[in-house]
């Protein structure tokens, strides 16, 4: 929760919408889209799951901030993508 509302802070420039990401996040990873059970079944990727979850917080932001996510610093990109990375793995996705 934490790395969505620094995305949205430091990227987007908004206030966190933070019981909209804290759903989006639920609902990404074990809601409808249950991303981590079809990591865990090898449907998807590390990396997939990353960015899947990446683009449903940059949604619940963009229309606040007019912004998206392909407009961003590439090396801001990196920053966040390396922390959702140490958050959800301990480490680079593979």
């Amino acid at each position: 929760m934490e790395a969505a509302c620094r995305l949205a802070r430091e990227l987007h420039h908004i206030t966190p919408p933070e019981s909209e990401l804290r759903e989006r996040i639920e609902y990404v990873m074990w809601g409808r889209k249950r991303a981590w059970d079809c990591l865990e079944d090898g449907l998807i990727t590390e990396v997939e799951l990353r960015q899947l979850l990446i683009d449903h917080i940059d949604y619940e932001c963009a229309h606040a901030s007019g912004h998206s996510w392909p407009e961003f610093d590439p090396d801001a990109r990196q920053r966040f993508i390396e922390l959702i990375d140490q958050l959800l793995f301990g480490r680079t996705a593979i």
